[in-house]
């Protein structure tokens, strides 16, 4: 079980006989209530873009959140528990770039479902320019030493 609260003003407790809770209501924007948040996320981005290393939050990380707050809005909306594989079985994605959340029951031609999230993902590009060179310096150790 994962439980979340919201960000208040202060940490203050109220604790009477009829009622226990946060002495102030929580801040009521979300921009408000996590803004540190934002804010190192930012620089972390920025960084990664300045420095051409791997950012600190990957597509799978998004993905996965994704899926969370989609599960948590369905589960709001219809009363219930929501398996995290039932929103990733509802993704329909034409290729890498544009995927939808198909309606329930309406399936279109060729639609497969996928119970892994990360199925949906496109390759890492670190990881790709990685193996590139990796396959990159081989050929050239081999060329070398073969005489060519």
């Amino acid at each position: 079980m994962i439980a979340t609260d919201n960000v208040y003003p202060n940490t203050a407790k109220i604790y009477k006989t009829q009622f226990t809770g946060n002495a102030d209501m929580p801040y009521d924007f979300f921009l408000s209530r996590y803004n540190e948040a934002y804010v190192s996320e930012t620089i972390a981005f920025c960084e990664s873009l300045v420095n051409d290393t791997p950012v600190p939050c990957s597509g799978q990380d998004g993905l996965a959140a994704l899926v969370m707050a989609l599960a948590a809005d369905k589960s709001a909306e219809e009363n219930r528990w929501v398996k995290f594989t039932e929103i990733v079985e509802q993704v329909y994605c034409k290729d890498a770039t544009d995927c939808v959340i198909v309606p329930d029951g309406v399936f279109p031609e060729g639609f497969m479902p996928i119970s892994v999230a990360s199925e949906l993902l496109i390759p890492d590009v670190d990881e790709v320019k990685a193996e590139k060179a990796e396959v990159s310096l081989r050929g050239k150790v081999a060329s070398f030493f073969s005489g060519e």
